[in-house]
Parts: C-alpha cells; sequence; structure tokens
C-alpha cells in the first residue's frame, strides 16, 4: 500500500532496517507502540538511541529521550562569579591522565546544532569567552573514538569555569536529546521510505 493520510501509528510496528551498502553499516528501526528504538551498527562504533514518536501530516517526529551511559565520559566543574558577568570557560581535556591534542570543545545551539568550535592546544587546553547566550545552549566536548561530553550553558551562565574532562574510549555512542523529522515518501508492508531535512532518502525494509 502507498501512504495515505489515513496512516496511523499502529500501522507501523516491528523492526525496519536501512543499510546505504556492504561498508556502510545498517541502521535499525524499531517500532512498538508509542514507542522506538534507533540502532545503528558500523564497522568503526555503534550508536544507540530511544523515545517515542508520533504521525501527523504525512511526517514521523522521532523524539529522542536523555540516555544514561555508564561508560560516559566524565567532567569536573570549578566556578566562580565573573566581574563583567560574562561567560569564560577554560576546558581541559584528558585521554585517561594524557592531555588530548585536538579535541573540539564546542557552542551548539538547543537542537544541538553546531554554532562554533575550537581545538585543544599541545597540554589539552582550550578556553572561550561568550558575551550573549541568545542561541548558545550547550558546551561539548568531543574527540574521534571517545564518547561525548555536553554540559548544558545554564549551568556556565555569568561566571568563569574551569572545566576538566576525563574522556573514554566510546564502545557505543548514546545519541543525545532531539527530534528529527522524516517526511514519509512511501509506506508499504515491507518497506518505508523517508526523507530527512537534507533530503537524504532513506529506503527502510521491514524485517520482523
Amino acid at each position: 500500500m502507498l501512504l495515505t493520510s489515513s496512516l496511523s501509528i499502529a500501522q507501523i510496528k516491528g523492526e525496519y532496517v536501512y543499510s546505504a551498502g556492504i561498508d556502510a553499516g545498517t541502521r535499525t528501526l524499531t517500532f512498538n507502540g508509542l514507542s522506538f528504538s534507533d540502532k545503528y551498527t558500523g564497522h568503526m562504533n555503534d550508536a544507540f538511541g530511544e523515545g517515542s514518536f508520533k504521525m501527523a501530516n504525512n511526517s514521523l517526529y522521532l523524539n529522542y529521550f536523555k540516555l544514561k551511559d555508564k561508560d560516559s565520559s566524565v567532567y569536573k566543574i570549578d566556578t566562580r562569579k565573573d566581574p563583567l558577568n560574562l561567560t569564560r570557560i577554560y576546558v581541559q581535556v584528558f585521554d585517561e591522565k594524557i592531555p588530548l591534542i585536538a579535541a573540539s570543545v564546542a557552542i551548539r545551539d538547543q537542537d544541538f546544532n553546531l554554532l562554533f568550535y575550537v581545538r585543544t592546544a599541545g597540554n589539552g587546553t582550550a578556553d572561550l569567552t561568550i558575551r550573549k547566550l541568545e542561541r548558545a545552549h550547550y558546551l561539548t566536548v568531543d574527540f574521534i573514538g571517545f564518547n561525548r561530553v555536553t554540559i548544558p550553558l545554564s549551568q556556565l551562565a555569568g561566571k568563569a569555569n574551569n572545566i576538566f574532562v576525563g574522556l573514554k574510549p566510546q564502545k557505543t555512542m548514546i545519541e543525545p536529546p532531539r527530534t528529527d523529522v522524516y517526511r514519509i515518501i512511501k509506506f508499504e508492508e515491507k518497506t518505508l521510505t523517508l526523507l530527512d531535512i537534507n533530503r537524504r532518502e532513506y529506503i527502510f525494509k521491514k524485517v520482523k
């Protein structure tokens, strides 16, 4: 059956698998009631997320919950009031006990879109000053192959912050909380075709 305006949540149930090719890994969306899980299995790393979903106006909304990760990276913040009420951030990043060079220290908006970033220097440090927090909502610290640290900027606003980050090797990346929206192009008995906001098409095959 092709997509119709009567498509309901009750009709989308079970496991749907997408693969972009032999070397690209696979992504599995599993729907059960009002909940979903999203699992990516690749050659270098894996990713996992879960949450709730809804369907409206021929679109699929995936609302990712904030999940706990027992293998997540850790951080410590020492703060003091900034005399000019600016948000000053000094970060030192370690891999185990070794300073990590070229780690990304980024400022992101409420949807985790990148606003700007800096890289850590040879001693694993980076610093930045934020004058206005209008669009800035999160500070993230990450490096390829390690679990990301995410800190709400509301915790740091108007303060001078010394942040010490210990990044741990990434086994399975936990998807950050957010809402992704896909256009439902086609829904048949064994196929679900979605289009993301960048107009990339995903053809999922139902396996269960």
